[in-house]
């Protein structure tokens, strides 16, 4: 197996002519004419280089984790917001047909957690966990 670099619109015209499930390989074997991998090896080497590729260029770098551990549930008529480290918090639960009360008390959960450094998977917690018990909000 080799490695190349090359330019974004190189990167899109192979993306272009591939169909779904192929690797670059197979794109470029198809383009060239040349016969599919005789070698089991060497095509799962294929396959497994450009899975890997393809996540990374997609995606980036995952940017960012969580270091505290959150919990977001409801309790009765209350929404608890939690982290591990200590701070918590609790508000209590509009009528789920009270759209502006809901957005207002989901609005300072959220500030809660973004205040003590939530990221944006656990901000996204905090709104699942209310939809999960049929608080929903529309734009």
């Amino acid at each position: 197996m080799h490695t190349i670099k090359i330019s974004e619109p190189v990167w899109q015209a192979i993306a272009n002519r591939g169909k779904f499930g192929e690797t670059e390989d197979d794109v470029l074997r198809r383009v060239f004419r040349l016969p599919a991998s005789s070698n089991p090896t060497e095509s799962q080497d294929a396959k497994q280089l450009a899975t890997a590729t393809t996540r990374q260029s997609i995606s980036g770098p995952r940017r960012s984790r969580a270091t505290d551990r959150m919990s977001a549930y409801l309790s009765g008529t209350q929404l608890h917001v939690s982290f591990a480290s200590g701070p918590s918090s609790s508000w209590p639960l509009p009528l789920n047909t009270d759209k502006a009360a809901l957005r207002t008390m989901r609005d300072k959960a959220i500030a809660f957690a973004t205040k003590n450094a939530a990221t944006v998977g656990q901000l996204n917690a905090v709104k699942k966990a209310l939809t999960d018990a049929g608080y929903h909000l529309t734009k």
